[in-house]
């Protein structure tokens, strides 16, 4: 969400554009990522588009859902806001078709009770649709035999057929695989659903991976930082002084997290570990806000604790190391910024909303992973 000036007229066509382009690459990302190939060349694009549509239309209505619960939430408050602006990735390769969508807040919300309902409808509503498309997901899951009508997966099927689960991620020297990172919520799933696909075998079903990046985006938007839904919450439920220390405590830990993963790929490589200390140094003088008091500390021992664990913890390095994350926190401090903007009427929140707020940080802990989507190889 973000805020600027109101402008004269909703611009519908450029909504409804954004939304049907969005569509189409989320239908061609899907067909990719399921990848049944060899099978397409014989019944034509009809098995494509169909597994695309698998794909498409449960993450496309979770994504509505979302934004339109912070949109139904601003209307309600009479607060002035866009219909939602939906971003498609026309990217054929490891793309998910879409980086998502938001709605444009077109004034500062003055009260912290609209601050809070704006804030947890749309992770909250979302996170139904979510959880409604996993248990479809789960309840509907293909046999084993779905598998080979992928390329390469007759041994995988045949292992399934045999012992009724997955083997282990197994992969040669020089393959490269995507791997999707279990979540609390996805892990008490699997202890329920012993048969449920490997992290590197989910991309291949395309509803449970709609499901699976529905609890990914809910806990992306409920980081307590900033504006982000979770900021909201966080700064509705405690206050500033709280939201400011959480807020830099969850931007540390993931940049510890994208330090080790950072380190891990360069390993000894002496000036991987140059462009680390740059990359942090230039996060962190943001993230304290040019304090060379505490910016130098920290980015010491964050070195250190990242060298530490790369050469001689290496299982917590592939564990818990997240390159990525230094992306992630470099968005934080240059554009959705750590701390979050004072509200003008500063009021308690009523039981129900204190309650709502606490099973937001459940959700966030319950659909975070700490290393959401990466490759092996």
């Amino acid at each position: 969400m973000e805020y600027g000036p109101q402008p004269q007229r909703e611009r519908y066509g450029l909504h409804l554009g954004l939304f049907l382009a969005t569509f189409v690459s989320t239908v061609y990302a899907g067909g990719m990522l399921v990848g049944r190939g060899v099978v397409y060349e014989d019944l034509g694009w009809t098995a494509y588009v169909m597994d695309g549509l698998r794909y498409s239309v449960p993450f496309l209505l979770f994504l509505t859902v979302h934004e339109f619960g912070h949109y139904l939430a601003a209307r309600k408050h009479g607060i002035s806001v866009s219909l939602p602006y939906y971003i498609p990735i026309p990217l054929p390769i490891l793309s998910f078709g879409t980086f998502g969508a938001v709605i444009r807040i077109r004034e500062p919300m003055r009260r912290t009770r609209q601050l809070f309902d704006v804030g947890a409808a749309g992770p909250l509503a979302g996170f139904v649709v979510a959880l409604g498309v996993l248990i479809l997901a789960v309840a509907t899951l293909p046999g084993a035999s779905y598998l080979l009508d992928v390329p390469g997966h007759e041994a995988v099927a045949s292992f399934v057929e045999q012992n009724g689960v997955f083997p282990a991620v197994d992969f040669q020297p020089g393959d490269l695989i995507l791997l999707f990172g279990d979540t609390p919520l996805f892990a008490l799933v699997r202890l329920v659903v012993p048969g449920l696909p490997s992290p590197s075998e989910l991309m291949h079903y395309p509803l449970l991976l709609a499901g699976w990046l529905g609890l990914f985006f809910t806990a992306l938007n409920l980081l307590p930082v900033g504006q982000l839904d979770g900021g909201h919450v966080v700064y509705a439920l405690f206050g500033a002084k709280v939201h400011a220390v959480i807020a830099r405590v969850v931007t540390l830990i993931l940049l510890i997290s994208g330090a080790i993963g950072f380190g891990h790929v360069f390993g000894t490589v002496w000036y991987g570990w140059a462009i680390l200390a740059a990359i942090l140094a230039g996060l962190m003088w943001r993230l304290f806000d040019g304090d060379w008091r505490l910016l130098v500390p920290v980015l010491v021992s964050l070195m250190g604790l990242a060298a530490l664990v790369v050469n001689l913890l290496p299982e917590i390095a592939d564990a818990f190391g997240y390159s990525a994350w230094l992306l992630w926190v470099g968005l934080i401090v240059f554009l959705i910024r750590v701390d979050h903007p004072p509200v003008l009427v500063q009021e308690p929140l009523s039981p129900g909303r204190r309650a709502l707020g606490y099973l937001c940080l459940v959700l966030f802990v319950l659909c975070f992973s700490i290393q959401p989507i990466y490759i092996v190889g």
